[in-house]
């Protein structure tokens, strides 16, 4: 995969394994953490730079593995998102998205943009399956999905837990092919 991939307004980079990069983007899960705590379990555990900088240390040895790609989100060289390859199953040809936005730039686009980059990337790397799972109450992340064209494959009933609202939450199942690709284009 790509360490850089340049979009139309936005840039995705693989993540700097540094102090400073770690500061950047606590900051923004901190100024996000109520919006984030329902959907994103780990933010719980994510209270300070250093934890971010945990992450960034196993993001940099899954990059280094060929386990999952994890990339910042830079619009105008300024962090404002994640995004991932993740739960990649190389002997399957089949991966995960995985993804989070700075709230004050949700609604753009920008979102849209970084999935189609990493999937493109994903189909160029002979990938034939991409997945994404949202949480069913998450409508908003939801709707990039079926935007982008992925199947709705349905819902996996009581898959994970969320501490955040005590109880057992459904999740939807999205998946692209690399078939679909090709047919949309002729």
């Amino acid at each position: 995969m790509k360490e850089l991939i340049n979009g139309k307004r936005i840039i995705l980079q693989r993540l700097s394994c540094d102090m400073e990069t770690a500061r950047t983007i606590f900051f923004v899960i901190d100024k996000c953490r109520e919006e984030f705590l329902p959907w994103l379990a780990w933010v719980k555990n994510t209270n300070s730079a250093m934890d971010t900088l945990k992450f960034l240390e196993l993001s940099d040895n899954d990059w280094k593995n060929k386990s999952q790609f994890n990339y910042g989100i830079y619009l105008e060289n300024k962090f404002i998102g994640l995004i991932g390859a993740v739960r990649l199953a190389w002997e399957h040809k089949r991966g995960e998205i995985g993804y989070w936005l700075d709230t004050d730039y949700t609604g753009n686009g920008y979102m849209t943009e970084a999935i189609q980059l990493v999937e493109k990337e994903l189909f160029e790397n002979a990938f034939n399956r991409i997945e994404i799972y949202t949480d069913v109450l998450n409508i908003k992340s939801a709707k990039l999905p079926r935007a982008l064209g992925y199947t709705h494959e349905g819902i996996l009933r009581q898959h994970t837990y969320s501490e955040f609202n005590q109880c057992f939450c459904d999740q939807n199942v999205f998946s692209k092919l690399k078939s679909q690709i090709i047919s949309d284009k002729l």
